[in-house]
């Protein structure tokens, strides 16, 4: 069973018109450049078209003449410079790679981080502490990731 009136045959109509209105806008457009053009022009006389059409051919050839040879010339001073694409010192790499440790972290050290890693937890429990939390956070982004991954790495290499 064919449905009588469709939801997309009704926006092809609606672009369908304004399609038409558009095109009959811009023939509009063009029949009044015309006729301006005409009204311009037209108390020119065969000779004045003829120069004109010289005058066109004898600057567009003169131009064309113009960048062919300076093209070709050697002595010019316009030369494109290469400039070898070079890798960025600080570039982001594309593939994480693991972080590869080759210093022993010692319990001490440890200790340290897991001592700081709980301040740091601690800090958002109070209003105050909390904006401090937020401005070190802010300040230093990766901060508390790092101290993930070190707390990993350590439990990964020396499981006590």
């Amino acid at each position: 069973m064919r449905f009588p009136f469709r939801k997309n045959d009704a926006i092809e109509s609606i672009r369908s018109s304004l399609w038409q209105k558009f095109e009959q806008a811009n023939l509009r457009l063009q029949h009044k450049c015309a006729n301006w053009l005409e009204l311009k022009t037209a108390h020119f006389s065969r000779l004045n078209w003829i120069v004109i059409l010289f005058a066109f051919i004898v600057f567009t050839g003169g131009c064309s003449i113009y960048l062919i040879v300076t093209s070709f010339s050697k002595n010019t001073t316009k030369n494109i410079n290469v400039i070898p694409i070079t890798k960025p010192t600080n570039s982001v790499p594309l593939e994480e790679k693991d972080i590869e440790l080759n210093a022993i972290i010692s319990k001490k050290e440890f200790e340290k981080i897991i001592h700081f890693r709980r301040y740091m937890d601690s800090l958002g429990l109070s209003p105050t502490g909390k904006k401090t939390h937020d401005s070190i956070v802010l300040c230093r982004p990766g901060l508390l990731d790092s101290l993930v991954l070190l707390e990993n790495y350590y439990y990964s290499h020396f499981k006590n």
